[in-house]
């Protein structure tokens, strides 16, 4: 991962006092049904979703938005305050710009998978994967299992920064460090068939993938529900529009809930990928200022700098002075 963004975890541990006690997260949590799921099992739970906070007009970010400063900072504070090596976190980010639905907007595909970035939705949804793959790190790093989510023919699993992910985590842990899995929603009574695939650093994902869906099991036409209107533009192009039974589709079914957290003490126990510490630990400050210098163009969206800013200028930070010289004022 970038150095930056290992320098604004050591702003946090300098900063606040992690108590570590948390035992599942919930990134981009929608209503909840996973975390609700995990604290009905006796699991110490807690949710992230910009739906959570709405920004008064006198502040400038979100804290609940990965995409701002403090909403990123809070994400790490989240994850660097879980029971590390006893801990699971799923992320189920927003879609709408990876999906086929969008591309006649965001112009992805598996072979340009950052589509057009001069739009700004499309920059957003960038950020907001890059720093979800370095979220990803971090958790694995901390030696918890997480899991990914997206639904079919999403692009997001094309993305330079979630191969470069990927390649850091097979780097440590071994080609089957990672594990990938597609299921039907509607094994797990969801209101449409509806395909999804997701990654996870425990080969107990697999599980989730209940075999081929039977034609008994889909619905007669006239009851299938319809969530995208077709319609053509006015150059006779075919187009789909998502409607209001979209929405429902990405609310995640009790059952697929009550599965993934029946399996998270396996999931916890089975995770890969975290380094293994030498017998000699080296110095904390050799380690940082002898880097491993990453491709940037891979973590081009990230806006560390903004992270790393927001960060240093806090009035709680205390840096140890033997480091005072090696962290700047600013990055960049």
């Amino acid at each position: 991962c970038p150095q930056d963004f290992v320098a604004c975890v050591l702003l946090i541990f300098w900063t606040y006092t992690l108590t570590q006690d948390f035992e599942y997260h919930e990134f981009y949590a929608g209503v909840g049904n996973l975390c609700r799921q995990a604290r009905a099992c006796g699991y110490k739970a807690l949710r992230f979703d910009i739906l959570d906070n709405v920004k008064p007009h006198d502040r400038k970010t979100n804290f609940m938005d990965i995409n701002s400063p403090s909403g990123f900072a809070l994400a790490m504070v989240s994850l660097l305050r879980a029971r590390a090596g006893d801990f699971s976190a799923h992320f189920a980010l927003k879609c709408a710009s990876f999906c086929k639905m969008n591309v006649g907007t965001s112009k992805r595909s598996p072979c340009s998978s950052t589509g057009f970035t001069d739009y700004k939705s499309v920059s957003d949804s960038n950020r907001m994967a890059e720093r979800t793959c370095l979220l990803i790190l971090l958790c694995t790093a901390l030696q918890g299992a997480w899991t990914l989510e997206q639904p079919d023919g999403s692009v997001l699993e094309f993305l330079p920064a979630f191969r470069t992910m990927l390649q850091s985590i097979f780097a440590c842990g071994g080609v089957h460090a990672v594990a990938k899995v597609k299921w039907w929603m509607q094994h797990y009574q969801g209101p449409t068939p509806k395909r999804h695939y997701g990654y996870s650093n425990s080969r107990e994902v697999l599980t989730l993938d209940k075999g081929k869906l039977k034609k008994h099991q889909r619905k007669p036409k006239d009851q299938r529900i319809r969530t995208a209107d077709v319609y053509k533009d006015g150059n006779g192009v075919k187009r789909y529009k998502g409607n209001a039974n979209l929405r429902p589709t990405q609310i995640y079914p009790m059952p697929f809930a009550r599965h993934l957290i029946d399996r998270l003490e396996s999931m916890k126990a089975s995770c890969k990928g975290a380094p293994t510490l030498p017998t000699e630990v080296p110095d904390a400050k050799d380690s940082f200022t002898q880097w491993t210098v990453v491709n940037s163009e891979d973590w081009q969206f990230s806006a560390m700098a903004e992270v790393f800013q927001y960060l240093r200028g806090n009035r709680h930070l205390d840096i140890p002075q033997q480091w005072r010289g090696i962290i700047p004022d600013r990055l960049g």
